[in-house]
């Protein structure tokens, strides 16, 4: 797996794709989602060659392979020539913007061809739902703001009537290659590289989805807080004293100790049980309290 950096507005490495598709889909929209911030990226940059990359590590990288496996115009003879492009080095400049990610990758003619995969993200008002549904799960918000992304949040993201991964109208791929094949094998590149990203750092698919990592933990932390009432006005604070005049306050005396009982109490009845002498029992527990109370008087 190879470790990747975030990146803000202003990075000379950065490269803003374009803007994502049309899906027609409640809750999902073109382009960045509202409310994120500007300039927020991630950067792959030039992929390293590693000629036995492991894509699919982990479960997020598996299910975004199964889902990209899943579209209905893949040409599957272009995945494997995909991956060897993934592995080879071949994938430059790459960058992972909110709906979208771009890059160049290198093929048979001297330029590279310019690639860009895009995600439909979710609209505003479909991500209050998702972050509703999250904020209703005590453990997958303590997950993630410890910086996790469990795999349930899958359904969290369904039970807000949302797919957190693309279905077969919500990712589209180009490439400026004459190949007519979708996606064609610099676009399957570049689809390799996300997966290997993924397994590092599965929040860039909410990213994809329109949402910085950043942006998603603060919402979260505003939910929690407004769940615990923390954001209501703070308490008065207790009336306090100086240290010195404390010190120099005359020392209260400690409370008188109350009288001694005037007789020994009286060991309770206690129920049989087995193996136990209950006579002998109940004599030494009256000669405790014979004693505590001379101890007393």
């Amino acid at each position: 797996m190879t470790r990747y950096r975030n990146a803000t507005a202003g990075d000379p490495e950065a490269r803003e794709p374009g803007a994502a598709g049309d899906p027609e889909a409640r809750g999902r929209r073109a382009g960045p989602a509202g409310g994120d911030t500007p300039g927020e990226r991630i950067v792959l940059g030039d992929v390293p060659p590693a000629a036995r990359r492991r894509f699919g590590a982990t479960w997020w990288s598996r299910a975004w392979l199964d889902a990209l496996q899943q579209q209905a115009l893949i040409d599957p003879n272009r995945l494997p020539r995909g991956r060897t492009y993934a592995r080879s080095g071949a994938v430059r400049d790459a960058v992972v913007t909110a709906g979208a990610a771009s890059a160049r990758v290198r093929g048979s003619r001297p330029t590279a061809y310019r690639v860009e995969v895009r995600v439909a993200t979710f609209d505003d008002a479909g991500w209050a739902r998702v972050l509703d549904a999250i904020g209703g799960q005590l453990a997958h918000t303590a997950a993630l703001l410890d910086g996790e992304l469990p795999p349930s949040i899958v359904d969290d993201v369904a039970a807000a009537g949302l797919s957190l991964l693309p279905g077969p109208r919500e990712l589209t791929v180009s490439c400026d290659c004459p190949d007519r094949a979708v996606p064609c094998k610099h676009a399957a590149a570049l689809c390799y590289v996300l997966a290997d990203l993924l397994d590092t750092d599965p929040f860039a698919l909410l990213l994809l989805r329109g949402r910085h990592r950043t942006a998603v933990l603060a919402a979260l932390r505003d939910r929690r807080g407004a769940a615990s009432g923390t954001d209501g006005p703070a308490p008065p604070a207790a009336e306090t004293v100086p240290a010195t005049e404390a010190y120099a306050r005359t020392p209260v005396p400690p409370p008188a100790p109350l009288p001694p009982p005037a007789e020994p109490g009286t060991p309770v009845p206690l129920p049989a049980v087995a193996g136990v002498d209950l006579p002998a029992l109940t004599a030494l527990a009256s000669r405790a309290a014979q004693r505590a109370h001379e101890l007393l008087s």
